[in-house]
């Protein structure tokens, strides 16, 4: 179908549109309606219409501009979102993996040697004893053990490295508390009691020995 043809057709479709129009009973109504009314009143009535017209036709461009500002909201909200995810998945990724704490027994072990590395005379160490203390800031299910270091005489310096060494023993030991006193038989010296707890890492999933067999089998077999 040609363009010519094309026209001529949407031509002919609205003269028999119009024609239906003009038949029906509303649209005689109206006309008489408008032929009766004073000049000023036939003014205005246009004027409303051709207002009426104009807003239906703005209020389709209208409508899709605000469409799709949303479909803009909605996608820049959705591109957020995932890079958000990328960002934690990113961090999670990168994270380090925690071994498991030393049980509460090798975990004494090494503070008695790390004391020694630490020039602790044994005068100076009252006893590591088990941690009653609980944490709000650690649940109890997240907690292997504790113990608690007390030692007196104390200068700075060996507080600061007793402290340290303690924190490096293991990165799922943490130095939960450090109470410092002033020793009563010589105030330049401290009485200090360390407050050591094990977080309980859980410990990596096994793989089956029979699984491991198979898997090695189904590589070296033909």
């Amino acid at each position: 179908m040609s363009l010519e043809d094309l026209k001529e057709r949407l031509i002919s479709d609205a003269k028999q549109t119009w024609e239906r129009i003009e038949d029906s009973s509303a649209f005689n109504q109206l006309r008489d309606r408008y032929e009766n009314m004073t000049p000023p009143m036939q003014k205005l009535t246009l004027a409303g219409a051709a207002a009426a017209v104009s807003l239906f036709l703005l209020s389709i461009p209208y409508g899709m501009m605000t469409q799709s500002s949303e479909y803009v909201s909605e996608f820049e909200s959705k591109r957020t979102t995932i890079r958000e995810l990328l960002k934690v998945t990113r961090e999670a990724s990168e994270v380090p993996e925690i071994p498991q704490a030393p049980s509460i027994d090798s975990l004494r072990t090494n503070i008695e040697g790390q004391l020694k590395i630490a020039n602790i005379l044994p005068e100076q160490t009252r006893g590591i004893e088990p941690l009653q203390d609980s944490t709000p800031l650690i649940p109890a299910s997240l907690m292997s053990g504790g113990l608690q270091v007390s030692l007196v005489k104390l200068n700075i310096t060996q507080v600061i490295d007793v402290g340290h060494q303690l924190q490096n023993i293991n990165p799922s030991i943490k130095l939960k508390d450090l109470v410092m006193t002033a020793n009563q038989e010589d105030s330049r010296y401290f009485d200090v009691v360390y407050k050591i707890i094990a977080l309980a890492v859980p410990a990596p999933p096994e793989i089956p020995a029979e699984e491991t067999g198979r898997g090695r089998r189904g590589r070296g077999g033909k």
